[in-house]
């Protein structure tokens, strides 16, 4: 094992629950060797809070350099994940159909090829079964080595058989890696540039879209090949903000996964992302009625779901989901009421967040910034800003543009009129540098400067007047649902 960083190997240890630690250390007493009291020492000191910049560690562990040390972490990583692969390959199809192909491949070695065919077969079948295509057309491969290589008395059926499935898998991969590619190039593009914010770009976007895909998803695709083919054109719909067409992408996507059990179960990841996408369409609507209705759905789904640590991974995707969820359900409600209590409650679950990339805390930060000043509560607005401001690593300009608007509002209303003349234009110098496409931020950027002067109602009516052609046109739907100024108080 590669891995020897010392980081990686106490976030490893942390991530066990204490089934895991206790499967580890009959792992380890069943394969004991001279060597393996010293890793189970670092193992038993680690996961008892200990650190490896310990000066007693060296005594503890009984060692001969630094380099030791090193050796042992390696070993250590290694031997955990070894672990974790024996206690939970039952529950992950494709952990057991590549552990049956290592095995066909171990009795091949030694000569016995008809058993490496017997096990290939299973391994085959199951791979079938969950659609682990990239399994099937490994085990395909292995199986028409054999076939070529030795006389194993196969029928020409046989022969044809494998020739002809070997057809097929190819072209289930071939269309399964065109359609990945084409998943990652539009979502990339969203990240990149957002949603597109003209005609023209819609035009240049449909172009880059049928570069890469033309032909229709067949009605004998499987199960993997229509569940991408439906996230690409979610993705094209919605960088376009179709969604009226993007959600019935998502419903079909999520429909396809609910109609098998088992491949729920195994794929709950890509069930949960489905169920996210459609509940930021009905956010974006503003459906209120449909977002409580699929937040339900989804927290009946998660309430069903085995919890286990080797599943961590969908926990950690559903609890942020779902509290993403929650704060877009206050912001669909008409007031938006909160008490305060239950505001700083929200605060401290978000400060709790871990396991995920750092841009959807931020988002959580802002969403409840905006509750904040629905709430008239400005000051406390500014503190859950703070994080996003201070991000030197931002992954979207505009929540950062969102999020400076909101802050000169903010000290607007607490009577800050200075550090809002000097914000105004610096944020004004901003847009021009990252050349934001949208017009709205500079159309509130002169709202604030009316207001400074004093008349604040003429300011408001100029405002809204024209703000009302933006509303009309469906290019800037999505930062009028993130940033209303009629709303704020």
């Amino acid at each position: 094992m590669a891995i020897a960083k010392k980081e990686l190997l106490i976030e490893l240890i942390n991530s066990l629950d204490s089934s895991e630690k206790r499967f580890f250390t009959r792992y380890t007493n069943q394969t004991a060797s001279a060597n393996s009291d010293k890793f189970y020492r670092l193992f038993r000191h680690l996961s008892d809070g200990g650190s490896l910049d310990d000066p007693g560690l060296t005594r503890l562990l009984d060692l001969s350099g630094p380099t030791q040390l090193v050796n042992i972490q390696r070993h250590l990583y290694g031997r955990i994940l070894d672990a974790l692969r024996l206690q939970h390959r039952r529950r992950d199809p494709g952990v057991q159909v590549r552990e049956q192909i290592d095995y066909a491949n171990l009795l091949y070695d030694r000569g016995l090829y008809l058993h490496a065919l017997k096990i290939l077969a299973r391994a085959k079948e199951l791979a079938f079964t969950y659609h682990l295509d990239l399994h099937h057309l490994l085990i395909i491969d292995f199986e028409k080595t054999i076939e070529s290589r030795h006389i194993t008395r196969a029928s020409t059926e046989r022969m044809t058989s494998l020739t002809t499935e070997s057809r097929k898998r190819q072209e289930v991969m071939s269309s399964t890696v065109r359609l990945s590619n084409l998943q990652l190039t539009l979502q990339r593009h969203f990240i990149l540039h957002g949603h597109v914010s003209s005609a023209e770009e819609a035009r240049k976007f449909y172009e880059l879209y049928h570069h890469y895909f033309s032909d229709p998803i067949p009605v004998t695709a499987t199960f993997k090949e229509r569940i991408l083919g439906h996230q690409c054109r979610f993705w094209y719909y919605y960088n376009q903000l179709q969604l009226d067409r993007a959600q019935e992408h998502t419903a079909q996507w999520t429909a396809i996964i609910e109609a098998r059990n088992e491949l729920r179960e195994r794929d709950n990841n890509s069930y949960i992302k489905g169920m996210d996408r459609w509940l930021l369409i009905a956010f974006l609507r503003d459906d209120a009625e449909g977002h409580r209705a699929l937040y339900a759905r989804l927290q009946e789904f998660v309430s069903h779901t085995r919890n286990t640590q080797q599943q961590r991974n969908s926990e950690i995707m559903a609890d942020i989901v779902l509290f993403r969820a929650e704060l877009d359900r206050y912001l669909l409600d008409a007031d938006s009421s909160c008490a305060p209590a239950q505001l700083q409650q929200l605060g401290e679950r978000i400060g709790a967040v871990t396991g995920v990339d750092r841009h959807k805390q931020l988002v959580l930060y802002y969403k409840l910034a905006v509750l904040h000043v629905l709430n008239g509560r400005h000051q406390p607005a500014l503190d859950y800003l703070d994080p996003i401001l201070n991000d030197r690593s931002t992954l979207r300009y505009d929540l950062v543009v969102y999020a400076r608007l909101l802050q000169l509002w903010c000290h607007y209303r607490l009577g800050h009129t200075e550090f809002v003349d000097y914000g105004v234009n610096n944020l004004a110098r901003y847009l021009g540098r990252i050349g934001y496409r949208s017009n709205y931020p500079a159309l509130i950027l002169q709202l604030l400067r009316g207001m400074l002067r004093g008349d604040e109602a003429a300011a408001r009516a100029n405002f809204v007047q024209r703000v009302a052609p933006l509303r009309e046109n469906v290019f800037h739907l999505r930062e009028l649902r993130y940033l209303d100024m009629a709303r704020l108080k």
